[in-house]
């Protein structure tokens, strides 16, 4: 700021009148303050919006000494809010002492006792709800396991059909083995019913030996079959024949071996069922595996087999004795003639 001397100075010092000099004035404070000393200023009140020079250190100082207050305020808040929470509880505990020195003891009796039926009751309840959840779920796990089932046995049926329209000749297939099943239950019928069948493929294979006398033929059967042929009684006027039989467990029923000095000539029965088989069927497999001439399965139908060895000629029986006249409970007795021997049986060992 420009500050030029008095006129009546600068005369008097006998200065000669130069340029002006320029020279800082001091800062200008208010009046009213200038002799007052250090002013307390309460900082936590919030101030007015007033432009002022603010330096760093002095924000920080002011934002410490505002969370000092803070934290004192709050801390005799809290001390305040215990205590009339300590006082809160001494009134209603000292509140509920006489209201409980005053029931008596049947009455607190009875109250636990309904606390008790309340509790029960709540708790079965909710056993119930829970038993009825786990059986809406384990219900409709079962139903959806038995969808999920459902779903792959029509998707089987699908691919099935599917492999038909594919395969034409499939379609036929499970007919002719129930045909050919029809076949095979036919011919142990048969078997079991009447030796014919056997005696006219014996004839035939002893037709192929071609041989002179039939004594040297041997003759190699099923053990249920010689045991059909040598209960078989001959009728007036059938020739008997002459050949020896030899059981062969070894041979399906229906099948013949026949052996002349050093020919063998054999008609199987499972080589006859194989080459209709193969004729009629596109795989042989699903029949060989249900096929009724398999052991065990002759076995449950006939019985187990037992080894027939080649007859003997049997001696005459003494006639048996009379027993009618003794006194035995319950018994019906008869006085029949002894059987006579087997001329089949005899004629096979001549």
């Amino acid at each position: 700021m420009y500050n030029p001397l008095p006129p009546g100075k600068l005369a008097n010092s006998g200065a000669a009148r130069g340029a002006p000099q320029w020279q800082p004035l001091q800062p200008l404070k208010p009046i009213e303050l200038q002799n007052a000393g250090f002013v307390q200023e309460n900082y936590l009140r919030k101030k007015a919006n007033t432009f002022a020079l603010w330096t760093v250190e002095e924000q920080h100082a002011a934002n410490k000494l505002a969370e000092e207050a803070l934290a004192e305020e709050a801390g005799v808040t809290d001390v305040t809010a215990k205590a009339d929470d300590n006082s809160t509880v001494a009134q209603a505990a000292s509140s509920e002492t006489p209201a409980l020195s005053g029931l008596d003891a049947e009455a607190i009796e009875k109250i636990k006792h309904e606390a008790y039926e309340r509790g029960l009751v709540d708790g079965q309840q909710m056993q119930r709800e829970t038993d009825l959840a786990n059986a809406e779920k384990e219900q409709a796990e079962s139903l959806s396991s038995l969808a999920e089932k459902a779903n792959q046995i029509l998707v089987n049926i699908e691919q099935g059909v599917i492999a038909l329209q594919e395969n034409p000749a499939a379609w036929n297939e499970p007919l002719k083995r129930l045909a050919l099943h029809l076949a095979e239950q036919l011919t142990l019928t048969e078997l079991s019913i009447s030796s014919a069948g056997i005696q006219n493929m014996i004839d035939r294979c002893i037709e192929t030996l071609d041989v002179q006398t039939a004594s040297s033929v041997v003759v190699e059967l099923n053990p249920n079959d010689m045991a059909l042929l040598q209960n078989h009684k001959a009728v007036p006027g059938e020739k008997m024949p002459t050949w020896r039989m030899v059981a062969d467990t070894h041979l399906l029923p229906g099948s013949v071996r026949v052996r002349a000095d050093d020919a063998v000539v054999s008609d199987l029965i499972e080589h006859r069922l194989e080459t209709l088989a193969r004729a009629l069927l596109e795989d042989t497999k699903p029949w060989q595996a249900q096929t009724a001439f398999q052991p065990e399965r002759l076995s449950a139908r006939r019985g187990k087999a037992e080894t027939v060895e080649d007859a003997l000629p049997r001696e005459a029986s003494p006639e048996p004795l009379n027993l009618s006249a003794l006194d035995l409970p319950d018994l019906e007795l008869s006085d029949d003639q002894p059987a006579q021997d087997d001329p089949a049986e005899d004629a096979s060992h001549e």
